[in-house]
């Protein structure tokens, strides 16, 4: 169940510093739950360096984290688990904006 906080920024197009900065202050679970849905790339930027690998599964599950990110997550991560899921993002981004055109 997300609560009011994590509702707001789940709904959030336009971030500044400052809820950047909130969301990084949020405790694993939140920053992992959020990881999954922002659209904010320098967020998750930042997320995907998380000491968390919850946050970081998050964010290479999240299809709006840059491609270079999510390259070097499916590359470099010391978790299996998110790089798979980073090599599945990045397989499914590739193969939807191949059949977008």
């Amino acid at each position: 169940m997300m609560d009011d906080m994590l509702q707001f920024y789940s709904l959030k197009t336009v971030w500044t510093p400052w809820d950047e900065a909130a969301v990084l202050k949020m405790d694993y679970r939140s920053r992992a739950d959020l990881a999954r849905i922002i659209n904010c790339e320098g967020l998750l930027v930042d997320l995907s360096m998380d000491q968390h690998t919850e946050v970081r599964f998050g964010v290479a599950k999240n299809g709006h984290t840059p491609f270079q990110t999510l390259k070097r997550l499916s590359e470099e991560d010391l978790c299996i688990t998110v790089k798979d899921t980073a090599k599945a993002t990045l397989l499914n981004l590739s193969f939807t904006s191949n059949h977008l055109h």
